[in-house]
């Protein structure tokens, strides 16, 4: 399965394992596995209490209303023009 680089989700994960890093992993120190893993879920419980907001979704599920179609510059026509000479 392919999942693009740019996705939405995989933005979040990123942020979310760099908090933990800087705030738990880089920080600290451990004495086992264990311990590891409960300052991980110390710092996830806290982190949730603290500074979780719920998400308000507002996506309706109709697509979305367009205006005017957008002009393209001059440029964009030029090197579209060169795009569908290639092929």
């Amino acid at each position: 399965m392919y999942l693009p680089k740019h996705t939405s989700w995989l933005n979040q994960i990123e942020i979310v394992f760099g908090m933990i890093m800087r705030k738990v992993i880089r920080r600290g120190s451990f004495t086992s596995v264990a311990d590891l893993q409960e300052k991980l879920v110390r710092f996830i419980a806290y982190f949730n209490e603290v500074f979780a907001k719920p998400f308000r979704w507002t996506f309706t599920g109709r697509p979305l209303q367009t205006g005017e179609p957008k002009r393209t510059g001059k440029r964009r026509q030029r090197f579209q023009r060169i795009n569908d000479l290639r092929y």
